[in-house]
């Protein structure tokens, strides 16, 4: 599958997408004040989260985080059920997903792919994570607001810790 197959909506729309988990994933880990937290080693590695202390969200976070959130659902809806998908046959789905996931940016928006910015408002810091990884997840923080990956808030035994 060449990465150029993908309709100009279909890789902006996945640009998008990006781009709105990404300023989601800026916020603070957790809603409220909350000082920073190593977590336990991993059953089979090393591995150790380290979380550093968070000023909890602001008013205008808050109301930022409801607007990411409600976008990358309506983008991720966008994506996965936009009509190029139904012209492929089964297997090739998930490689034509995987190929659009990390396709170069987008035909109709900006020359240099960046599309703009997405947040509403300031969103805080980096967390470390990149772009492309880390998940989206505030754990029990924010309920209905499951992440893709591992990043996000300790589970409230974990917190205490």
């Amino acid at each position: 599958m060449a990465e150029d197959d993908f309709p100009d909506e279909l890789r902006d729309a996945q640009l998008r997408l990006h781009q709105a988990r990404s300023a989601y994933r800026a916020l603070p880990w957790s809603v409220e004040s909350a000082e920073g937290w190593t977590g336990e080693e991993g059953h089979y590695s090393g591995y150790r989260r380290e979380f550093p202390a968070s000023p909890g969200w602001t008013e205008a976070q808050r109301a930022e985080e409801a607007t990411l959130r409600e976008r990358v659902l309506t983008l991720s809806i966008e994506v996965s059920t936009h009509p190029y998908w139904a012209g492929l046959d089964r297997p090739e789905v998930v490689k034509a997903r995987m190929a659009l996931k990390h396709a170069e940016g987008g035909g109709a928006l900006s020359p240099d792919g960046s599309g703009g910015d997405v947040s509403v408002g300031g969103s805080g810091g980096d967390r470390g994570r990149g772009a492309a990884g880390g998940g989206s997840g505030r754990g029990g923080v924010v309920p209905g607001s499951a992440g893709e990956g591992s990043g996000g808030a300790p589970p409230a035994s974990s917190a205490a810790a």
